[in-house]
């Protein structure tokens, strides 16, 4: 079996307002600790200093555009090197591979099911519903990694994206926010900011060479507007973070937490400086982007798909030498071996590959993100094949900062800080959970799940029939082949033995109907 009774019952035990009751109940999270508070009995041995922490993440970047992987014709030296020096996961997924989900789920360790994420947080207008319709934002009684991080001492910073708040009126005039139509963008309220004591942040603008931001101290009504790009100007800031001249930024007497969201290489793709396009001078998005699986004749969306390749990798490019500039600022200031860097993206980008242009898809490069640790002195350089998704990214940073007592019982995801020490004792998954849910519709959608080997997708539209999608991973990489009807028992297998116990795990009664009922019972 893929989740073991265990997993199950502890799916079960946080279903709707009971798991938060529950995870305040049975979980220390929010009681202190006498070593918290510096009071020590005879028994009681000093606690070793917090660790820092210092998470890279940049938006749309697939896994297949790090230089190391050898697929994507990307220029990535700093990430390959972050990776050598670390722990890098092949195999993690973005389950539901879009902006705010994964936000979501980073942020609660939870399925979108559970967390009520289940779509983009947005503010639509009558004909055109947005999340704001169906309570789609990250609520102020979520517990999150960062308060979790908050009460145990820590001073907590967040640069760039934010992107889990529901815009509300009067709205903000910008690029993202237009008359008449979706708003995305919004200051975040201190009360719903979790945490996050230093704040120079927005909810979503995508014009990166000229980005908006508020600060700590800016009014709702009056943004900051910078002629930087913006994944540089992020670096600067986190760069005067980290170095706290004169105590501006932070507490020096406290460990601290650093998230730098960087929107590249998220479209439009041609908010790039020239000068990474430069890099590829003398090349086209044609002769860069040679996947096997980009369809070149279809009709995308004016700035979307294939033709935008070579802008996306000079995105790429661009956050990579941030993301150099960042750590190697951390290691000169000699915090080397008391932070914990960690680096992932919330989704990939598929830019024609099987004819789609961007992400929330199943195919492998819209799921697959990178997924990095790295800790000098603590970690020992290795790579691992674990199926890892997204909720265990905030259960496993816990357990590797020594806080496992203090994770919540509300969160889903798993701790895998054993497998990224490189020691034994994680159960390994079998597979991953993938999901889409239409705003309001979640009896319908997409459910699949993502083995070693392959990937199931089945599909609920009103009124028809559910259709399946199987691709055989090892020997169709590039998943150009729908072998559902060709493999009718490893379907029903793979739905038996993996999806329905994800799908009772995470509490999503979605449930396909062409199992067989004595299966299907079982589960219902």
């Amino acid at each position: 079996m893929s989740i073991s009774r265990r997993n199950i019952l502890k799916g079960i035990a946080v279903t709707g307002a009971g798991g938060l009751a529950a995870s305040i109940s049975g979980c220390s999270s929010f009681t202190p600790k006498a070593l918290a508070s510096g009071e020590t009995s005879q028994n009681e041995v000093t606690p070793k200093k917090k660790p820092n922490l210092l998470i890279l993440f940049p938006d749309e970047m697939r896994t297949q555009s790090l230089g190391f992987m050898k697929q994507d014709r990307s220029i990535t030296p700093n990430i390959d090197k972050l990776a050598k020096q670390g722990v890098f996961f092949r195999q993690a997924v973005s389950n539901f591979p879009l902006c705010t989900p994964f936000r979501g789920m980073l942020m609660t360790g939870q399925y979108p099911y559970r967390n009520g994420i289940q779509g983009n947080s947005h503010t639509g207008v009558p004909g055109n519903f947005g999340g704001h319709d169906f309570g789609i934002e990250l609520k102020r009684s979520d517990i999150t990694w960062s308060d979790v991080l908050k009460e145990q001492g820590y001073s907590m910073g967040y640069i760039g994206k934010w992107h889990l708040d529901a815009p509300e009126p009067p709205f903000v005039p910008g690029y993202n926010n237009p008359l008449g139509g979706r708003y995305w963008n919004d200051w975040t309220a201190p009360d719903r900011r979790h945490g996050f004591d230093f704040w120079y942040s927005y909810g979503t603008y995508d014009l990166h060479l000229t980005p908006m931001y508020w600060t700590n101290d800016t009014p709702r009504d009056k943004p900051i507007i910078v002629d930087q790009w913006s994944a540089e100007h992020e670096a600067d800031i986190a760069i005067s973070y980290l170095r706290n001249e004169g105590g501006k930024y932070r507490d020096n007497d406290k460990p601290f937490t650093l998230v730098v969201s960087m929107n590249p290489p998220h479209s439009p793709y041609d908010q790039v400086p020239q000068k990474y396009l430069d890099k590829f001078d003398g090349e086209t998005s044609e002769s860069l982007n040679t996947r096997k699986n980009v369809d070149w004749d279809k009709e995308y969306d004016e700035g979307y798909g294939p033709k935008y390749f070579k802008e996306y990798l000079a995105m790429v490019y661009g956050v990579d030498e941030q993301v150099g500039r960042i750590v190697d600022e951390l290691d000169r200031l000699k915090l080397t071996e008391d932070t914990l860097v960690v680096m992932f993206s919330d989704h990939g980008c598929c830019l024609g590959s099987n004819g789609h242009p961007t992400k929330n898809v199943h195919y492998e490069e819209a799921m697959r993100i990178p997924m990095i640790f790295r800790w000098p002195g603590t970690l020992n350089p290795n790579q691992d094949d674990i199926l890892f998704s997204a909720p265990d990214i905030y259960p496993t940073m816990l357990g590797l900062m020594g806080l496992e007592e203090h994770i919540p019982g509300s969160v889903e995801g798993s701790n895998f800080a054993n497998t990224v020490k490189g020691l034994e004792g994680d159960e390994r998954p079998t597979s991953q959970l993938y999901t889409f849910m239409p705003y309001g519709g979640q009896s319908f959608g997409r459910r699949g799940i993502r083995t070693g080997d392959y990937t199931l997708v089945a599909d609920r539209k009103v009124g028809k029939p559910i259709t399946y999608v199987l691709h055989d991973n090892v020997n169709d990489p590039y998943q150009m082949k729908n072998i559902a009807e060709e493999q009718p028992m490893l379907v029903e297998k793979l739905i038996s033995e993996e999806l329905l116990p994800w799908l009772e795990r995470t509490g999503d009664p979605w449930r396909p109907t062409e199992v067989p009922e004595n299966v299907l019972n079982a589960y219902t």
